[in-house]
């Protein structure tokens, strides 16, 4: 850094930006943190009503790095941290309108239904397949080259729409799933880069998995980082940032805020305008660029037995291939205790996304019967639900498309020519709730010019 940074202004109290202003504030920074919302952590809520707590955004956190780990212990959270379920290392994939498990040992493996005989043997190839040429090219085109048709639909298919509500001929593999672009970059294959990687990968600060939330839900994590900024200022929506004479000024309906030597945008890419950066319509026009596909989320309560199924894994994804309504789901009651009542079973739906996006749109009650009506095929549901609720996300998760190095480069070439501007979120280097976790700290470190990276 060429100069001491005294005060920044964060806009946007989602993850990244709560993380980042922790962290600035334990360097010395003074820092204000404006959220137009009543409450703090952006997509992540927790809802309690009487027995059950429901999650309207992220369910989990996968701990699996040191640098998170000790995040967590140092907010005072680890006493308040639920791992969860035995029962969630179990993961299904619907094939021919059954539950199938997906695959945790070789001996499994050899003898899933998911994938046909030729397809087992065509994944026993894929160290023999050759390196591409192309590193922009999509997810889909990765997979079908190395591992085949059937990983693709059967697998990753679905699987992009668990993490990404999208579909993997959508995103770009090198900006979506960098490990496997690296892993392919760095040993030739999947397979051999999982074995021969592993001590890398600890070595880099990786640790044991745990999947966990809070006893009080995910959203007990912002609200807990919350609690220790100092200057929070909620129900204050920005609309609009100036700079002169080398200082940065915030502007809102309550008034306006500053001087500041830096200002942060945490705010999704589609709600950037010329009032918040200062850059022609052709720039916020790439931008735009980045497409957010609707997603609905249905929680529904049922009585254990109205449902034939045991629920007694994770939840289940499902593939393009098998023509359904929905995406999938979660077995929320499952993953961790106290999310129902005793002889309750809370399940989460998700529908819409990047595969069908028009179903999204749907009101609740039409959505209620198509949830219905594909858990009574797939769970065999025989009742009608205790507990319902509906989320609707007009635009959910930021989609990183082949030729996403045009956003990126426009991102920088933004805060180049606009000094102590920065734009964060989960619009680069990663969606994840951890991913999320290391860009605000990454972040706050290098404003504070105290590590290299």
């Amino acid at each position: 850094m060429t100069k001491n940074i005294k005060k920044v202004a964060i806009v946007g109290a989602g993850i990244t930006g709560l993380v980042a202003a922790w962290k600035l504030q334990k360097f010395g920074v003074e820092v204000e943190l404006f959220e137009r919302k009543a409450e703090p952590g952006g997509a992540i809520k927790t809802v309690k009503q009487d027995e059950w707590q429901v999650e309207y955004g992220p369910n989990t956190l996968l701990l699996k790095d040191r640098l998170i780990a000790e995040f967590i212990t140092e907010l005072g959270l680890n006493g308040e941290k639920q791992i969860a379920n035995p029962q969630a290392e179990k993961r299904f994939i619907v094939k021919n309108g059954a539950l199938e498990p997906l695959p945790s040992s070789l001996k499994s493996a050899i003898k899933t239904p998911l994938f046909s005989l030729t397809g087992k043997f065509r994944i026993l190839a894929e160290p023999f397949i050759s390196k591409s040429s192309d590193r922009d090219q999509t997810v889909a085109d990765f997979v079908e080259r190395r591992l085949g048709s059937d990983v693709l639909d059967y697998a990753i298919n679905p699987f992009v729409a668990g993490i990404y509500a999208n579909r993997p001929e959508y995103l770009s593999l090198r900006h979506a799933f960098p490990f496997m672009d690296d892993l392919e970059q760095e040993y030739g294959s999947l397979i051999w880069g999982t074995f021969a990687g592993a001590k890398k990968r600890k070595e880099s600060g990786r640790i044991d998995r745990e999947l966990i939330s809070f006893e009080k839900g995910m959203q007990q994590l912002p609200r807990t980082i919350a609690d220790q900024i100092h200057h929070l200022y909620l129900n204050h929506e920005i609309q609009s940032v100036t700079k002169q004479d080398e200082q940065w000024t915030v502007h809102s309906s309550m008034g306006q805020f500053g001087p500041y030597d830096h200002v942060i945008l945490n705010t999704p890419l589609y709600k950037l305008n010329k009032q918040l950066i200062p850059v022609s319509g052709e720039k916020l026009n790439v931008l735009n660029k980045v497409k957010y596909p609707p997603l609905s989320v249905m929680l529904l309560g049922f009585k254990k037995e109205d449902i034939e199924h045991e629920l007694d894994g994770f939840g289940f994804l499902v593939p393009e291939k098998e023509n359904r309504k929905i995406l999938g789901a979660l077995f929320s009651s499952t993953l961790f205790d106290g999310r129902a009542p005793e002889n309750s079973h809370l399940v989460t739906i998700f529908i819409g996304g990047g595969r069908q996006p028009k179903l999204a749109v749907q009101e609740s009650e039409k959505l209620l019967e198509t949830v219905l009506e594909e858990l009574k095929d797939l769970i065999g549901l025989n009742g009608t639900p205790e507990f319902k609720d509906h989320i609707y996300w007009p635009q959910s998760i930021p989609g990183y498309h082949v030729g996403y190095d045009e956003i990126l480069d426009t991102i920088r070439e933004i805060e180049e020519n606009n000094e102590g501007l920065i734009l964060a979120g989960n619009f680069k280097n990663g969606i994840s709730v951890p991913d999320c976790i290391k860009n605000g700290l990454k972040l706050a470190d290098q404003l504070a010019g105290s590590v290299n990276y």
